[in-house]
């Protein structure tokens, strides 16, 4: 437990990291698709439009991260990067049911996300916890790759 969380009991859940606004972290086996510039649609949990928690706005220029070692938001710890800095420009941002989204919604996504119900299980594996968690809704999230300065 932390120790600005003592008295508090055991039970008491911590509160989620914050994690730098200008930053779009990505698991390991998709950095060669980010290298390649293949990868340009992801989704993530819950309402992810400005101003919610870990949200964007189109027009945004944030900076890809490669997650080296996941952290957890549960326990407080922040994940650890690779040096890889890429930076992407977000071009769109759409809310809604996984179910309402249709095959051109996951065109530019990873091949181990092709519909709702994989979407629904690769969100699950990595967060932890069920999309109902979040609202029942994902952000679809379309970016695309500007030249290194």
């Amino acid at each position: 437990m932390r120790a600005d969380m003592a008295g508090f009991g055991q039970t008491r859940m911590l509160p989620a990291l914050e994690m730098p606004r200008d930053e779009m972290a990505f698991r390991r086996q998709y950095e060669p698709m980010l290298h390649a510039q293949t990868l340009t649609t992801v989704f993530r949990p819950g309402d992810r439009l400005w101003p919610n928690w870990r949200g964007y706005r189109p027009g945004e220029v944030v900076t890809a991260r490669v997650i080296a070692q996941p952290g957890s938001d549960a326990l407080g710890i922040p994940p650890v990067f690779t040096p890889t800095r890429i930076p992407i420009e977000i071009v769109n941002l759409k809310v809604l049911a996984p179910d309402a989204l249709t095959s051109d919604d996951f065109t530019g996504s990873s091949l181990d996300v092709r519909d709702a119900a994989s979407l629904r299980a690769h969100l699950v594996e990595i967060y932890g916890r069920p999309l109902s968690a979040f609202g029942n809704v994902v952000t679809r999230i379309q970016f695309a790759f500007l030249a290194l300065a």
